[in-house]
């Protein structure tokens, strides 16, 4: 491996210029492409084996139109107008009209038509609007329309904000200033770390130049199949970072070859085959420790984790190209601007004199090393799965504004009600009695109404299309179960509200809306309660009949339950794999497991703090978020694997210096000083780079993005500091020659010491006496 990359970074030096062209081609080609033919990033619409897809595949015979992707849509009164003025309700109901009369739309509720379902106030409309077919036949063009179809009512006066699936297109993932600040922090560090203007500006330009073109496929990745918006975020926050690290290594590198007396093309060659080397290795790990998250079985999350190794991907190959070409053609005027009175390299020194003195007390630095990690990974033990929704969204969003709209006026359970659907076997003689008209106490039929809504007038036209039709024959079981499961929902502690079932042919539909809201603890307990308890208890009456829980909320539950299930999967995979790639590249056993068990302190130490942030709400204020929420389900699996990625290229780098000294002198703790005092200062500005890359992600308003930013900043700089500064190497001291055991390997015989010069003896000088 080595060889050949000393012979690809000659040869990128030799012909740099064909080099600049493909790379120019490819980034204006990926640039264009992602720009012209880039779809949506949009949710999962499909959740194989859970009980919420179960219910949407029960549901899409019979109630056809209400089997697609949901938007809310939430008129709300302004100081010059008001929903409950008759003449405003007007351009309200014109609005509703050219939403149902949409392409997109399978289903729109209207409030003033009976049996059409919605909300209204005096102060606010709330309608959710069915889509066809699935999240990923989304496009920009439907917010458009969605837009151009409320516009009688923004004329009247009123505010309309979108929740749900147009909140979602209307909130794509977008950079920002923040993100420059991020960089421009990165490039004041590389600045000390080289101490050149011109040396710390190329791993920014690598990596950037890297980043157009992963961040342009996975934006045409979007076109071709569901693509999450944390995606692309994930992707630049992972992207960006590793990229400028990996271009540190191998500068670093080439500027210690020249300062040897190498030539240009040699140490080019030279760096490539030592830290290039270790930069495809490091590289490696991370791609195998995200591909890793294709075990959970979700497929949006194995999607976000392969952007993720994409971009990661296309840093190693920029950092084994691009950069020997930009070396080349620099060559010796890398160091040309230099920062005035800033040599990095006597840092060094300082670094070997702090492994000395942790070498000299390893016990007790281990030991508060440890102590301070479990301390920090406290919080973990309660950590609590949470669901992604409108609720937690960040007050600036759109979709936040309309959760609290509905709240305020009809319940926080009312923004996401739960569907309960039940079918029962066929009967081959049907009732011929049509479906009864069944009300609740507010006047709204059983699609929706919780308490507080008005009575809907009677209608004076035909039914809009996807309304079910009140002339179709029930079956008499349908109606029977679906009385029963009413009667027994509405009793449960929790419930606000149980609609009266809605029957066509053998399916009912109930819908059931929750006292609290969709994010807290109760609405979880409350779905496991009716999935576990009370569902079951009405279908075992009732032979033959499946019945299953379902709904926006639900689905996000099973999420985080699938999540939950998958995690030991991927837990073992990436540690296994970690484990026999250091095994290989070290022939060590302790050295491996070591590494392991270190890296899920950092891990456990990440986890704490972003429990206690988000989930405690610790300063949580500080990050733009206004309440204390729960930890999104599958954020907890990406950062496992993507910091335990990470931590495995610090370690690689220090471990690959101690072993080269060990190897050389056999001394297993004057090796870990010089392995300290060599790479300490890269660790230390590669990690300072991440964290600052990461941070700059947190004022994202995803609090999907925060959460992960946060964790991976934390864990970087726990990782960079107590974790390789002071546990390994009092660890490594405390064990000795232990550390390298390898079965049937000799240890290594440190050379002799070099011969001493002998002196030779003083010769006496006879003095003839002076005569």
């Amino acid at each position: 491996m080595a060889r050949i990359l000393e012979r690809l970074g000659r040869l990128c030096v030799r012909r740099r210029r064909t080099v600049f062209e493909i790379w120019i081609v490819v980034m204006l080609g990926a640039g264009v492409l992602g720009l012209t033919q880039g779809g949506m990033f949009v949710q999962q619409s499909t959740l194989p084996g859970t009980e919420t897809q179960k219910a949407i595949d029960t549901l899409r015979p019979d109630f056809p139109a209400l089997a697609g992707p949901t938007a809310t849509v939430v008129f709300h009164s302004t100081a010059n107008a008001s929903p409950g003025d008759w003449r405003v309700a007007l351009s309200v109901g014109r609005s509703i009209d050219n939403l149902t009369k949409l392409d997109r739309v399978a289903f729109a509720e209207n409030p003033y038509v009976q049996g059409m379902g919605g909300l209204k106030s005096h102060d606010a409309v709330v309608v959710r609007v069915n889509l066809k077919g699935t999240m990923g036949d989304v496009s920009a063009g439907d917010l458009d329309k969605f837009n151009e179809a409320v516009e009688p009512a923004r004329m009247a006066g009123l505010d309309v904000k979108f929740g749900g699936i147009v909140a979602m297109i209307l909130n794509q993932p977008k950079g920002g200033p923040q993100e420059g600040v991020g960089i421009v922090l990165a490039l004041l560090v590389l600045l000390l770390a080289f101490g050149s203007y011109l040396a710390a500006g190329i791993p920014i330009l690598v990596s950037l130049g890297g980043m157009v073109v992963a961040y342009s496929m996975i934006h045409f990745a979007a076109s071709l199949t569901e693509v999450h918006p944390t995606a692309p975020m994930v992707a630049a926050m992972l992207g960006i970072g590793a990229g400028i690290d990996y271009a540190l290594f191998i500068v670093t590198r080439y500027r210690q070859q020249l300062a040897e007396g190498d030539d240009v093309e040699t140490a080019v060659g030279h760096a490539m085959a030592h830290s290039g080397h270790a930069v495809v290795f490091a590289g490696g790990t991370v791609v195998f420790a995200i591909c890793g998250l294709f075990l959970s079985g979700i497929a949006f999350i194995g999607r976000i984790g392969l952007a993720s190794a994409v971009a990661v991907g296309i840093m190693v190959l920029a950092a084994l190209t691009l950069l020997p070409a930009v070396l080349g053609a620099l060559g010796t005027r890398i160091d040309k601007y230099r920062l005035p009175r800033v040599r990095p390299e006597r840092s060094s020194k300082r670094w070997m004199a702090w492994g000395r003195h942790v070498d000299r007390h390893a016990w007790p630095y281990a030991i508060v090393a440890t102590l301070v990690l479990l301390g920090l990974a406290i919080p973990t033990l309660s950590l609590r799965f949470g669901v992604m929704s409108d609720s937690i969204s960040s007050p600036k969003m759109a979709s936040r504004q309309a959760y609290d709209i509905v709240a305020k006026e009809f319940g926080p359970g009312v923004y996401s009600p739960f569907v309960v659907v039940a079918k029962v076997p066929g009967a081959e003689k049907r009732t011929k009695t049509p479906v009864p008209v069944l009300k609740g106490p507010d006047g709204l039929s059983g699609l929706t109404g919780p308490a507080g809504a008005q009575p809907s007038a009677k209608p004076e036209a035909p039914l809009p299309k996807g309304a079910p039709d009140p002339n179709k024959k029930p079956d008499k079981q349908a109606v029977l179960v679906g009385e029963e499961l009413k009667q027994r929902i509405s009793e449960v502690p929790g419930v606000a509200y149980t609609a009266d079932p809605v029957i066509t042919g053998t399916t009912a539909t109930i819908q059931v809306i929750p006292s609290t809201a969709p994010h807290v603890e109760a609405t979880t307990d409350l779905v496991h309660r009716l999935r576990t308890v009370e569902i079951p208890a009405v279908a075992k009456t009732h032979p033959g009949t499946a019945v299953y829980l379902g709904g926006e909320n639900p689905a996000i539950i099973d999420l985080a339950d699938t999540v939950g299930a998958r995690m030991p999967n991927v837990v073992i995979a990436v540690v296994g794999v970690a484990l026999l790639l250091l095994i290989i590249a070290f022939r060590s056993i302790i050295v491996p497991i070591k590494a392991a068990l270190m890296n899920l302190l950092s891990i456990g130490a990440s986890f704490g703090v972003v429990t206690a942030v988000f989930q405690w709400g610790w300063g949580v204020h500080l990050l733009g978020v206004d309440q204390a929420i729960p930890i999104m389900s599958f954020v907890p699996l990406f950062m496992f694997a993507l910091i335990f990625g990470l931590s495995m290229d610090y370690e690689v780098f220090l471990l690959s210096r101690i072993k080269e000294e060990y190897d050389r002198t056999g001394d297993p703790h004057e090796s870990v000083v010089v392995g300290i005092g060599a790479t300490a200062r890269l660790i230390t500005s590669a990690a300072l780079i991440m964290i600052f890359v990461f941070g700059s992600f947190v004022p994202q308003p995803d609090p999907t993005v925060k959460m992960m930013a946060l964790g991976l900043a934390v864990a970087v700089a726990v990782d960079a500091t107590i974790v390789r500064l002071v546990l390994v190497p009092a660890l490594m001291s405390l064990l000795g020659h232990a550390n390298w055991w390898w079965p049937g390997r000799k240890r290594p015989v440190p050379p002799p010491p070099p011969p001493t010069p002998s002196t030779p003896e003083p010769q006496q000088l006879e003095l003839e006496p002076v005569r």
